[in-house]
Parts: C-alpha cells; sequence; structure tokens
C-alpha cells in the first residue's frame, strides 16, 4: 500500500486498533540487480515479493544505492565499493508497495550530489517517504512523516558507518550521523511529540556478523528510552536476532535484501512482518527469503525455509527470544 506523506496531526484516538508493518534490509540497485533491470525492466527486481510486501498496510525498506545515471565516482573507496543503481528501480518500490526508505548508509553519496537530488527528486515523484539523507544538515536529519490509516508515523534514520566525506553541512548534501547519538536521540524525541508512532532505522554494526555489537544494543535501547517504538537496522549484510526492551521491537540487522552478496549467508533474508496497536507490537513473524540469480529476493518453502529460519531462532535464542516454524513461517515471541 502506499502511505500518504503528512504535515497534519490526527488524534490517536481516532487511529484504528491495529496496523501490518512489514520491513526488510539492504536493497542494492546495482551490480546484477542493474542487468535485470537492462532485461527484464525496473519492476523485475522485487518482483518475485512485491504480493508480499503489499500486503502490509506499511512497508519500509533501506535504499541502499542512489538511483541516478549521473554524478562522478567518490574518491577514497575501492571502485568495487561504489554504486549507483538504475533508476528505473523504482518501479520495483512502487510496484511492491514500499512506503518508506532509509537512505542513511554508506553507499548515499557514492556518485556526489548530483546522483542523491536524482534519488530524492525519484522518491519524492513517487510519493515514498525517505529519512536520513538530504541536501543539508537539516534536512539529512528531518524525519518522514507519514499516515497509515489514521495513525501519524515518524520515521527516523542514521548511519553509524559514514565516510567522513558523507557529512553534510548548511550548503551540501549528505547523511545523518549516527555517531551523534545526542543529536540522534534528541531527534527521537522530538519526532515522539509529533506522531503516534515513532520507527527508527540505524546503518550499524559489523559485517558479516550475526551478533549485535554492546554499542548496538546500547544504542537501541536509548533510543527507545528517547521514544521510539520500533529499531528496524541493517548493514552487517547477515541477519542479526530479533530482540525486544521495555515491550518494544528491535531487528539489529535485517540482512541484504536485493544483493546480489558473495556468501550465502548473505544470501539468506527475511521479511519481518508485526502489527502494531494500542498495546503496542504483537503477531511478529518471519517470512524467509533467498536472494537467488541477480541477487533477488524469492519467498523460501520446505528445507531452505527452515534452514533460514532456524538460524533467525539460533541467533535470537540469547536473547530471550522464542522463533517457533509453522509451515513456512517463523512466529517469534519475545
Amino acid at each position: 500500500m502506499a502511505a500518504i506523506p503528512t504535515t497534519t496531526a490526527e488524534s490517536a484516538s481516532s487511529a484504528p486498533a491495529t496496523i501490518t508493518i512489514a520491513a526488510v534490509g539492504d536493497l542494492l540497485f546495482d551490480l546484477g540487480p542493474r542487468r535485470l533491470i537492462a532485461a527484464q525492466g525496473g519492476a523485475a527486481p522485487l518482483a518475485k515479493v512485491a504480493s508480499r510486501l503489499r500486503a502490509a498496510d506499511l512497508t519500509i525498506a533501506n535504499l541502499e544505492t542512489t538511483l541516478s545515471n549521473r554524478g562522478a565516482a567518490v574518491t577514497g573507496k575501492p571502485a568495487l565499493l561504489i554504486f549507483n543503481g538504475d533508476p528505473r528501480g523504482i518501479l520495483s518500490l512502487t510496484t511492491a508497495g514500499v512506503d518508506l526508505v532509509s537512505i542513511a548508509n554508506n553507499h548515499a553519496m557514492d556518485h556526489g550530489q548530483l546522483a542523491l537530488t536524482d534519488t530524492l527528486a525519484a522518491l519524492d515523484k513517487a510519493r515514498i517517504g525517505h529519512a536520513g539523507a538530504g541536501m543539508n544538515t537539516t534536512a539529512a536529519w528531518k524525519p518522514a512523516i507519514v499516515t497509515v490509516k489514521g495513525h501519524r508515523i515518524a520515521y527516523v534514520a542514521a548511519t553509524e558507518n559514514i565516510p567522513a566525506h558523507f557529512l553534510p553541512s548548511s550548503t551540501r548534501g549528505g547523511v545523518a550521523n549516527g555517531n551523534d547519538l545526542t543529536r540522534l536521540v534528541a531527534t527521537v524525541r522530538a519526532a515522539y511529540k509529533q506522531a503516534d508512532i515513532v520507527i527508527v532505522s540505524v546503518h550499524w554494526g559489523v559485517e558479516q556478523s550475526y551478533t549485535p555489537t554492546a554499542r548496538q544494543k546500547h544504542d537501541a535501547r536509548a533510543l527507545i528510552d528517547a521514544g521510539a517504538d520500533v529499531v528496524l537496522s541493517h548493514h552487517p549484510h547477515v541477519m542479526q536476532g530479533i530482540d525486544t526492551y521495555k515491550g518494544k521491537l528491535i531487528a539489529y540487522s535485517l540482512g541484504n535484501f536485493l544483493f546480489p552478496y558473495k556468501t550465502v549467508a548473505g544470501r539468506k533474508s527475511f521479511i519481518l512482518r508485526f502489527e502494531y496497536g494500542r498495546k503496542g507490537v504483537a503477531n511478529i513473524t518471519a517470512v524467509p527469503v533467498y536472494l537467488g540469480e541477480w541477487g533477488r529476493p524469492v519467498v523460501q518453502t520446505g528445507a531452505s525455509a527452515r534452514s533460514i529460519l532456524g538460524r533467525l531462532a539460533a541467533i535470537s535464542k540469547p536473547m530471550g527470544t522464542r522463533l517457533t516454524i509453522k509451515g513456512d513461517i517463523g512466529y517469534i515471541k519475545p
């Protein structure tokens, strides 16, 4: 579904009891997905999961690449780690009903100001909310505000993995610096005052590690203490466990979701789906996916589903979270 960008507050009392939210990890529209788009069109990368994502009232992802054919490649990074996604990939987002994206990550400025400008314009034209990057510091830190079935939702995004030249200024575009926890907490507190639900995404952690760092755990709890209802994050390129704190939901890493990743572990992922109502988060499930040819996600069944969900269960168990596999779905109980 398409959430409605808004600047008008609505009372929580008039809001319906429950909405469904789906969240996924890193979307890369370069490399394999770029070749897939050239062969089959802009909707192809997410075509096999689009109906699952559209079924939620609100769908959230991390846009790991810009959507532009312009801009010079940034200096100071290895060429194989510099991405610029095919702008036709916007059709994947709209067809799959993606409503909100984080653009706070270590690739948002890989092709500089021009590519970021194009990306912001494409998202705005498609009416997809975005947070975590902008054409100056104020814009980079500005939450996205959407209304979904009467619920006013604030979405805050920042990255702890940030090249120095990705930092914005009053006259230069860039990404929100999640290493400034004081500012991030203040942004969440301000969002809490103007929304019914606050969702935060942080690009953080150690690549290819299934275990969140002590810093991830500390910062997630600080964000919840500041008013966040849900923390949905990414960057490690593998799944990390599902946790709760004060009854609030934390996904330390949603892994990759559209990515021709170099390891099998990095191609195992999931769609996190949950309900949010007057009593908070409920009915949390995980739909297993595998990133196959071109790195595009395909919902898994049978032994493959059990393998992915089994791994998610194992890494979530130390956090006191129990995942039960029924059919090809993981049912998560904090």
